[in-house]
């Protein structure tokens, strides 16, 4: 009997080894999928395969954790995820995966952020990116950035943030990824939100929410709405705001973890307090407090809690409030200067005046003011929305050399001080005039090089891409494109009757016309399309994504803004400006670009035939 007992325990025990170890490198690699879809039945399973560890090797293990920090991740598991990332973090080596090393860095600055944080996350994040794209690594690389625009749009470097995101959406198209470009198109909603663009911020947060839905990925498919529920309330749409907090509490249901309901209590409570309905935001509030969330957001629940006290009289419980918030932002000094800390000086402005301290009510609310709309300059900037990296790059440079020369000139003086023969001070002088000569070499070289950069890329009469950068770009997308039935479209338009407009009005007036129709072009075509001006009043337009079909549509809007814009002259005469437009799409032979150019022409050509003002598509019949 005993023996038959032990029998038992051997076979259970063997069991579970075998069991342990049936789980690869290769099962784990595969289950990413599964964890997006739904992840909290996959995230038991690995709670399980992990009490056997021990059967596991270190690579597979390894493996487990991060996948299970992908779950909790999603879960809302905010505790756990942070000491399932120490733990995978413990572990990597230089030759771990890189897949692995990758994501776990970028998980390492999602924790960072959480906990207020953000320089450390932007560092590592860009750690993260620079591991990816050393090893090919394109979600992880574009992932990485998506949350590194995310983060420096929190410490409101929205331009950065754009650029960033900007990349990045162009890098998500060139790797086909669905799901990466929804992430992207939330993070765009979240950044338009904050800047106040509230109505690109609901569409992007709509693209994102329609193939989040069309993938099933429920976690997902909960945080657009939150995002859209969020808008609603910078748009002061309470009643929509209010609904979509609670769509969001009803469709988080797909995690046991009470824990999220926070954001939902934080949402609700934010906009209750907006909306003037005092009782019912210190209820959502106090709810919100009493669970686990992000440090950030419990300022802002304190900001807002403050802000009901006052209006209820309770100035006492309504000043340990402010001071909550003010404890909690000394620990963030990077949003030092942000919309998030100087509401606090707003809120003490506010309780002055209920105590009656009307002078120093207007000193704290003109300090507010005053930083309030320097902001809102900084922000405003019309470069928001280009690529400068090379250039930010570029000035790094420029400005350590310029540190180290300047410390030079220190070090002569100091040195001229101490001596006392006129030999040494000539001596100092003239290697401070060569010193100074570097420095005025550098920065005329700088300032040459960015000119340069600019006219390499960008046509100075229409402010688009030039002839060779677009180009160029197009035999990117199409090398990227090759063996992977992606649709591919190209617009070649003409103003009609230019030679003309010139000759009757002037050429102040044709050059005005090019450059009006570069900009209606651009406001016309959509977020990830390429313009360029290819000479004279040609203009090429790389649709990316876009059958023959689908370009038609845009040509023929296009046509019709250009017909519709006022031109007026000189002599106060409005002038109608038409054009014509040729397409060619990517087919089964999968052209080059000459052969893309060459049918475009044919179809803008057999299009000036028709009479002008038309869209013609290519056909080989």
């Amino acid at each position: 009997m005993l023996l038959f007992r032990c029998g038992i325990v051997i076979c259970w025990l063997l069991s579970a080894v075998v069991s342990a170890n049936s789980y690869s490198v290769e099962h784990f690699q595969a289950i990413g999928k599964d964890i997006n879809r739904n992840p909290h039945p996959v995230y038991q399973q690995l709670l399980e395969i992990e009490k056997n560890r021990e059967a596991l090797s270190q690579q597979a293990y390894l493996w487990l954790l991060y996948r299970k920090a992908q779950a909790e991740n999603l879960l809302y598991f905010h505790q756990e995820f942070a000491q399932t990332v120490q733990a995978a973090n413990a572990l990597i080596r230089e030759d771990s995966p890189s897949e692995v090393r990758a994501y776990i860095g970028i998980y390492r600055g999602i924790v960072s952020e959480r906990r207020g944080h953000y320089t450390k996350a932007i560092a590592l994040y860009r750690e993260a990116m620079a591991l990816a794209k050393a090893d090919n690594l394109n979600y992880a690389y574009t992932y990485a950035k998506q949350n590194l625009a995310y983060s420096l749009s929190l410490t409101e470097l929205y331009e950065t943030s754009l650029s960033d995101l900007q990349e990045a959406y162009v890098e998500a198209f060139a790797i086909d990824d669905h799901l990466l470009i929804a992430v992207i198109n939330e993070t765009y909603g979240a950044v338009y939100g904050y800047m106040h663009e509230y109505e690109k911020s609901i569409e992007y947060y709509n693209r994102a929410l329609d193939t989040y839905e069309r993938l099933g990925y429920r976690p997902f498919v909960a945080e657009a709405i939150y995002g859209l529920a969020s808008t609603y309330r910078y748009m002061k749409q309470y009643d929509k705001a209010i609904a979509k907090f609670n769509l969001y509490l009803k469709r988080i249901d797909y995690t046991p973890n009470k824990e999220i309901s926070y954001f939902g209590a934080y949402g609700l409570g934010m906009t209750y307090a907006e909306k003037g309905d005092c009782a019912l935001a210190i209820e959502a509030i106090d709810r919100a407090l009493l669970l686990n969330g992000q440090i950030d957001y419990d300022a802002e629940l304190y900001k807002q809690k403050a802000n009901c006290l006052i209006r209820q009289g309770k100035l006492a419980e309504a000043e340990q409030n402010i001071i909550r918030a003010e404890q909690i932002f000394a620990q963030m000094p990077e949003l030092a200067g942000t919309t998030w800390t100087l509401e606090t000086t707003k809120v003490r402005a506010a309780l002055a005046y209920a105590r009656g301290e009307y002078e120093l009510s207007y000193r704290l609310l003109k300090r507010y003011y005053e930083a309030y709309a320097e902001l809102l300059i900084k922000n405003s900037s019309q470069q928001l929305i280009r690529v400068r990296a090379a250039m930010e790059l570029e000035r790094q440079n420029v400005e350590l050399s310029l540190l180290e020369q300047r410390s030079k000139v220190q070090s002569l003086r100091q040195e001229r001080q101490e001596q006392s023969t006129w030999q040494q001070i000539f001596l100092v002088a003239g290697v401070s005039i060569v010193v100074v000569l570097a420095l005025v070499i550098v920065v005329v070289l700088y300032r040459t090089n960015k000119r340069i950069y600019e006219l390499s890329i960008k046509d100075p009469l229409s402010g688009v891409f030039n002839r060779r950068y677009v180009f160029e770009y197009l035999d990117k997308l199409l090398v990227n494109s090759y063996g992977r039935n992606s649709d591919l479209a190209v617009l070649l338009f003409d103003i009609d009757d230019f030679k003309q407009v010139n000759d009757k009005y002037g050429h102040p007036f044709g050059d005005e016309v090019i450059y009006r129709v570069s900009q209606i072009a651009q406001d016309t075509l959509r977020l990830g399309d390429v313009l360029g001006r290819i000479g004279g009043e040609e203009f090429l337009c790389i649709l990316p994504r876009t059958d023959a079909m689908q370009a038609k549509a845009i040509a023929e809007r296009l046509a019709n803004n250009i017909q519709q814009a006022l031109f007026t002259n000189e002599m106060g005469q409005q002038i109608t400006i038409t054009c014509s437009v040729g397409i060619s799409a990517l087919d089964d032979s999968h052209q080059d670009r000459a052969t893309l150019y060459v049918q475009s022409d044919k179809a803008l050509y057999q299009a000036k035939t028709n009479g002008k003002n038309q869209v013609v598509i290519f056909s080989t019949g």
